[in-house]
């Protein structure tokens, strides 16, 4: 397992990455009821289309990285 955080500070980067992944989740649970209101349901859940397309976007960029190499254990 390759690690890109020093070993003192593991638990503290996997603490900080919950909470942006929980507050990121209660920021979108408050958005969409919102968004129905100006919307509707149709078009209601675009607003979440930003994040899997980052998401996608991260992951192609990491794959040209060295290190992903290693995170991969050799494969692409």
């Amino acid at each position: 397992m390759t690690v890109f955080v020093a070993p003192l500070y593991i638990v503290t980067a996997l603490t900080i990455q919950m909470c942006l992944g929980f507050l990121l989740t209660t920021v979108s649970i408050e958005l969409i009821p919102r968004a129905v209101k100006i919307t509707g349901w149709r078009y209601a859940f675009t607003i979440l289309a930003p994040g899997p397309l980052f998401g996608v976007i991260s992951m192609l960029r990491l794959r040209g990285l060295p290190e992903a190499f290693k995170i991969a254990q050799g494969r692409r």
